[in-house]
């Protein structure tokens, strides 16, 4: 892909970002839209993996050097009432230190880690984009064609393909620390107008053909949570 075409999939992206309906439309006819859907999905995945590599690097950069933390910490805890009350019995001190050292450790394996998981994410994150927009898209449209959407299913993952932008908004994470909210709700937005379009349904048969995924996994994760005092007993 040359850096004209990326160019021209971010600018798709940041329309489908801002919900301009015009580039749905246009989505919705273009020949090629199932392909340029899948570039525009794998861009953003792997411009959002990068992004939070980046991020995850600054962080490292700019943590305090652990050991000074470590003891910061431990000469916190030890001066504390409960410690000096708890002091007197045998073996406290010693366990305690032991049990401190291991959970630290534990904590220092994970920040240290967030690099190496920052790197498995740029090869991650399009691949999970990509199989979300492929699943989540094909029930969606299922589910549109049943209450009367008109589209095909290249024209419903071409749509769809545009509230990938909602997920640039992520790019924020190349800033140490950072976090974004709203992404998720902004990009299940863009889907309902991906729906809309791609199968002239009316807004109630769009709304429904875009949360019944999701509402069907709130369900079934409530269910799950319902039945794990039950289940859990009988395994134990």
């Amino acid at each position: 892909m040359g850096s004209g075409s990326m160019l021209n999939m971010l600018h798709l992206g940041i329309r489908g970002l801002l919900l301009d309906e015009a580039t749905y439309q246009q989505q919705r006819e273009a020949s090629d839209g199932l392909k340029q859907g899948g570039m525009l999905v794998a861009l953003v995945g792997l411009a959002v993996g990068v992004a939070a590599l980046i991020g995850q690097i600054f962080e490292v950069l700019a943590s305090p050097d652990p050991q000074v933390v470590q003891a910061t910490v431990y000469e916190g805890l030890t001066a504390m009432p409960w410690y000096a009350d708890l002091s007197n019995e045998p073996g406290f001190q010693a366990a305690f230190r032991q049990t401190f050292d291991q959970v630290f450790q534990l904590v220092t394996m994970v920040i240290s880690g967030s690099i190496g998981w920052g790197l498995a994410g740029v090869v991650l994150t399009p691949l999970l984009y990509l199989g979300v927009w492929l699943v989540y898209g094909l029930c969606a449209h299922l589910v549109a064609r049943w209450l009367g959407g008109r589209g095909t299913l290249n024209q419903t993952l071409a749509c769809l393909s545009l509230a990938a932008g909602a997920h640039l908004l992520a790019l924020v994470q190349v800033v140490p620390f950072a976090q974004v909210s709203g992404a998720i709700l902004l990009s299940l937005i863009a889907s309902y107008l991906a729906v809309r379009e791609s199968h002239q349904l009316k807004p109630w048969g769009a709304f429904w053909a875009t949360t019944f995924v999701p509402l069907l996994l709130l369900v079934l994760f409530m269910m799950g949570a319902c039945m794990l005092p039950v289940v859990f007993p009988l395994i134990s």
